[in-house]
């Protein structure tokens, strides 16, 4: 993989060397913007070039003689020159095209923003008044990205967290874990179908919907107040100025699957999809159960397929868009796994009590659908209608053999007494449907309007999970045969929750005409929305009987088994059913000053007034003895922000901005919800104490786009949380639960460069991220440390440690190369995430931490005619292993363990192979 890797890099940076002699230099329109895509021909030696995406040409091959160079671009005068090639070998010719003014009589004019070029998002970057990154559609079907998540981790500051088979999930910006943002479709906040959280999982959206994707690192006053890293702005695909529509259709394959590892499904149409108490039914019997569809299947090749199709067009003299679009994704995805669970000796050394060898094999199938009508009534007054739909199902197996890693284990002979063997069958379904009615008016010269009425409805259902469970042990590495025996060795549960939202938006801009300034806005408005969540759940547990029930003799599969029923009246207590709310009344003011078009300062303030609470219709004795089986809180948060932009150049910026920000806990943090079902295995607690938390937040970044498509920009901030949360595991308890934290720091700096040379370009970014939180730790002494033979007891003490979830360094490369002529474009892709805190413990020097991780990915697009191309997408080239570890030194028993390094090296707790996978396919315009 290297070598190919290498050859890669060669065949790009190669062309650099070859070729003397020629025409060189930079095109631009009178106008002084570069004229990327221009066409140029030189006669009479019949050749032929288009402008670079720096704003230059090279036309190589050209002997001693004159030539005639001819321009032509769409909106600007064709250009004549004449020029003589010398001895020398090369003539420079920068050349300047007028712009084409065409005067029109009495007719109306309608025109929208080009919002999927690359060079609009530049546009972006530059003229926006708050600190921010634009990614456009031609960037993004260039990249080797299929979902918005990996999209996302191509932006400065920003990486990922990923889910148990590789892909990403959520976004982390500037070192804030994933609570710390907000999505946004349309530039309208949608509701999160997680079943805990009021995050969107990425991962959820197909990338070829959009039209752009904008991250917002510094808020003002007319955007909703509850972020502190950024906010992620999905703008969707808009209706063209003419007819035009896009097919794609690709398909792939995952090395992880075939040969020796077949693909592990089950027939999940068999699922139930809703238990027996859900139907009525109080006293369930066995038969109420059916386990035909819990055998296993294997397949030794499972494709993956990519469709996606999209047609726009205008109509009734440009007056009504439509944009229809749809999006399919199924891909294979899984891991090879070893996880370590372990504790804490008295001495503070970690202990590995047990190991676990996971399979995960999951197909997820990713739909979306799209429609955006939009209709211009006159020049002054416009509606818009989008409708969204995305829908993500993720049908899992996981397969683990648990082994238990004292007592009678021994590693170098291959004896285990204790042995467990757990199969778990999961279908997870997450949609979120989206309905948004805007209006945009111009009433008067210096007053303008817009509103937005929304309803969105998001849902995660996960029907009949069911988890089969077996022990075991091994000799001289034969395993004996698998044994069901245990209580509650088949669970089979329903969880189901939906998120819906109301809202309504309205915002007014005035500009009037003040001497002294050179541009004015004032600008008001506000929010109205409720949003409603309901929360259910049940479970079943079944055992095999008083006896064990031998594998070979008693049974062969899950059909075999006379389940009993444990409890057939299902759970009668359960936090776990919750019903909650949260409503948002909010209005801001904003101004924006540009003085002498040099220094522009943009500042406000906004108010947020929350009523949040819940109900459990069936909460524990203890829960109602507490008075915790409802809660309601209001508050009033008043968040200024104020942002200075200083226009050194017509293309060079100096920003500063400050902004003060709230955080919400998420449902299932302040419901005092307990879930063993995550997939690390520990009881999840919600804590119902828990408080919102407040950022303050300063910027300052420096920007320059010298030409073309190039720009330079560096930046750093600071942000200060009040009560910030996090997760801590509670090892005696058995549980995680979320808490406030004192006080946390967190600062950094941002370097993002674009470079291009001709058709070669580099992307990069790094960012530089430092936090530190103090927190309470316990630890193991001796009541008299001075005597050996004193009691042990457990103390507390300050640690200090980053953030969870925050790398220090992140970092993407990507190296670029954009031939118009031969229709070819290749990226090759790598993203480094730095260390990072995986999961927090309660004792002092025990946290787990991710391992810097690298990625590479590749993307290369042929075009084959003027309307169809041909591209391979590539992923996880280098098929590092994802690995997390506890920064204590393996013992000499623990080096014997797999996968333990040699003594003193730190344990590992948890390693994933997620293999390559591979996509070819074909697009087509018309």
């Amino acid at each position: 993989m290297t070598r190919t890797v290498t050859l890669l890099s060669l065949l790009l940076i190669l062309p650099f060397f070859a070729h003397a002699g020629g025409i060189k230099g930079e095109v631009k329109g009178s106008d002084g913007e570069p004229l990327i895509g221009a066409v140029i021909s030189v006669e009479p030696a019949n050749k032929q070039t288009v402008v670079g995406m720096d704003g230059t040409y090279r036309i190589n091959d050209l002997p001693e003689g004159d030539y005639t160079i001819n321009v032509k671009y769409i909106g600007y005068k064709d250009l004549k020159r004449e020029v003589h090639i010398g001895a020398s070998g090369w003539h420079t010719a920068d050349l300047v095209l007028d712009v084409d003014a065409i005067q029109l009589d009495e007719a109306v004019v309608y025109g929208t923003k080009e919002r999927k070029t690359a060079e609009s998002a530049r546009a972006t970057e530059r003229v926006s008044s708050k600190v921010m990154t634009v990614v456009s559609a031609q960037d993004i079907e260039l990249s080797p990205d299929l979902n918005v998540a990996n999209v996302v981790q191509r932006i400065s500051g920003v990486s990922l967290e990923r889910n148990n088979s590789g892909d990403g999930q959520f976004a982390i910006v500037r070192g804030m874990d994933k609570r710390y943002n907000y999505t946004l479709v349309n530039g309208v906040k949608i509701p999160s179908p997680d079943n805990k959280n009021r995050y969107v999982p990425l991962d959820l959206f197909p990338s070829d919907l959009l039209d752009r994707l904008e991250v917002t690192k510094a808020l003002t006053p007319d955007m909703e107040g509850d972020a502190v890293g950024g906010v992620i702005n999905m703008e969707m695909k808009d209706a063209p100025e003419s007819y035009s529509g896009q097919l794609n259709l690709s398909v792939g394959n995952n090395s992880l699957f075939g040969g020796g590892n077949p693909f592990m499904t089950w027939n999940h149409g068999g699922n139930m999809n809703t238990p027996p108490s859900w139907r009525g039914i109080n006293n369930a019997i066995p038969s109420d159960f059916n386990t035909n569809h819990l055998l296993n299947q294997y397949k030794n090749f499972v494709p993956d397929i990519v469709a996606g199709l999209s047609i726009g067009n205008r109509f009734m003299n440009d007056k009504l868009g439509v944009m229809l679009a749809g999006s399919y994704q199924q891909t294979a995805r899984g891991s090879e796994s070893t996880w370590f669970n372990g504790g804490m000796h008295s001495d503070g050394n970690t202990t590995l009590d047990n190991m676990e060898d996971r399979d995960y094999y999951q197909l997820q199938k990713r739909m979306g659908l799209h429609a955006k009508l939009d209709y211009r009534i006159n020049n002054n007054h416009s509606i818009q209608w989008y409708n969204a739909f995305v829908n993500l199902r993720n049908d899992q197996v996981r397969d683990v053999t648990r082994t238990r890693t004292w007592g009678s284990y021994d590693p170098i002979n291959g004896n285990a007494g204790e042995m467990s063997y757990v199969t778990r069958y999961r279908s997870t379904i997450q949609q979120i449907f989206n309905s948004t009615l805007k209006g945009q008016h111009q009433l008067k010269d210096w007053m303008k309007a817009d509103w937005s009425t929304v309803y969105s409805k998001a849902s995660n259902n996960v029907p009949d999970n069911t988890k089969f469970t077996r022990s075991g042990s091994m000799t001289n590495w034969v395993e004996e045969p698998e044994r069901i025996a245990a209580r509650s060795s088949l669970t089979r549960r329903w969880d189901y929750n939906d998120d819906q939202d109301i809202a309504l938006y309205a915002n007014f801009i005035f500009t009037p005409e003040i001497s002294f300034i050179y541009d004015t806005e004032f600008k008001v408005g506000g929010l109205l929305r409720n949003k409603n969540r309901t929360n259910d759940f049940e479970e079943y547990r079944f055992n095999a009987g008083n006896r064990a029930l031998v594998k070979g003799e008693d049974w062969n599969d899950i059909t075999d088994v006379d389940w009993i029923i444990e409890n057939p009246n299902g759970v009668n207590f359960s936090p776990n059913k919750y019903n909650s709310h949260e409503n948002i009344r909010a209005a801001y003011a904003q101004f924006k000053f540009d003085f002498n078009n040099k220094l522009e300062v943009t500042g406000g303030v906004r108010m947020e007034h929350t009523d949040i609470g819940y109900f459990l219709p069936q909460p524990t004795y203890e829960l109602e003895d507490n008075e915790l089986d409802k809660m309601s809180q209001t508050y009033v948060d008043f968040l200024p922000s104020i942002h200075f932009k200083y226009k050194i150049t017509p293309k060079s910026n100096l920003r500063s901005s400050y902004f003060k920000s709230v955080i919400r806990p998420g449902f299932s943090e302040f419901v005092p919800v307990q879930d063993g079902d995550t997939e690390d295995d520990w009881t999840e607690m919600g804590n119902p104490f828990i408080e919102r938390t407040i950022g303050h937040n300063l910027d300052l970044r420096y920007e320059i786009f010298p030409k073309g498509m190039d720009k330079f920009m560096i930046g750093a901030f600071y942000k200060q949380l009040i009560n910030p949360i996090e997760y801590s595991l509670n090892r005696p308890a058995g549980h995680i639960m979320p808490d406030n934290f004192g006080t946390a720091e967190n600062m950094g700096i941002e370097i993002d460069v674009v470079k291009y040379f001709n058709k070669f370009g580099v992307s990069a970014n790094y960012t530089y991220t430092h936090s530190k939180i103090v927190s309470e730790k316990a630890y193991y002494e001796r009541e008299d440390p001075d005597d050996d033979n004193s009691d042990i007891v457990i103390r507390s003490t300050d640690e200090v440690r980053p953030l969870q979830g925050q790398a220090a360094h992140i970092a993407n490369l990507s190296l670029l190369y954009k031939n118009p002529e031969a229709g070819l474009d290749v990226q090759l892709a790598t993203v480094y995430t730095g260390d990072r805190i995986h999961s927090l413990s309660v004792f002092y020097g025990n946290d787990m931490w991710q391992r810097g991780f690298i990625q590479m990915d590749l993307s290369v697009e042929k075009r084959i005619s003027p309307k169809t191309l041909i591209y391979l997408k590539a992923y996880n080239l280098l098929d590092n292993a994802y690995e997390v570890e506890i920064r204590q030194p393996v013992n000499d028993a623990q080096a014997h363990f797999p996968k333990q390094g040699d003594p003193g090296d730190n344990v590992l707790v948890r390693q994933d192979f997620y293999r390559r996978q591979f996509l070819v396919g074909l697009k087509y315009n018309f």
